[in-house]
């Protein structure tokens, strides 16, 4: 029994077409290859724009450890490094988002957004920039020293704002890996 013509284009196209492939890649091709791979890097301090202290060098201490991490150790002082990763960080929020039954405040969430740019030392030529942000929620710690049966009030508000801004701290660094994240996973693919 002989195909009928169609029937036999409509199968020869797919087949052709597969030969061929569409000319996208996967991100994990081996054969496509990073811009930073192999090269050193070099990231000076972020530039701090927030009201927040110590954002700036939260962030750069992230972007360090993360480009680090994934380059092999390639982050090098600026005057023997190929390509120079610099950033701002825009701004720095913290705000409610739970309350209790009596109307305190149980949880915050802390937000940055940051702008980013890897250059090539020499040639100044921008490889890529980007604005990117992250957010994290942290608790609000109230009231945690509740005083024993018969004695006298105490005020705890400044252990509680220490643990706050313990609370805080901890989900600012957390923001700031996965910002360095982002960053290095943007950078490498090319986006």
């Amino acid at each position: 029994m002989r195909m009928p013509r169609k029937l036999f284009l409509f199968l020869l196209f797919p087949a052709v077409f597969s030969l061929f492939g569409c000319g996208y890649r996967l991100t994990s091709d081996p054969t496509l290859t990073s811009p930073v791979s192999g090269k050193n890097i070099a990231i000076p301090l972020f530039v701090n724009k927030s009201y927040r202290a110590n954002v700036g060098a939260i962030l750069t201490g992230s972007m360090v450890d993360e480009f680090a991490r994934r380059t092999g150790g390639k982050v090098t002082p600026e005057k023997s490094a190929d390509m120079v990763l610099t950033g701002t960080v825009l701004s720095y929020s913290s705000v409610p988002i739970a309350y209790s039954a009596t109307d305190t405040i149980k949880e915050y969430r802390a937000l940055i957004t940051i702008e980013a740019s890897l250059t090539e030392k020499n040639s100044q030529k921008v490889v890529w920039k980007g604005i990117l942000s992250w957010s994290e929620d942290y608790p609000a710690v109230t009231n945690i020293f509740a005083q024993p049966r018969g004695m006298a009030f105490q005020n705890n508000s400044t252990a509680n704002n220490a643990l706050l801004q313990n609370s805080e701290d901890a989900a600012i660094r957390e923001i700031g890996a996965r910002l360095a994240q982002q960053v290095y996973e943007r950078v490498s693919s090319g986006f």
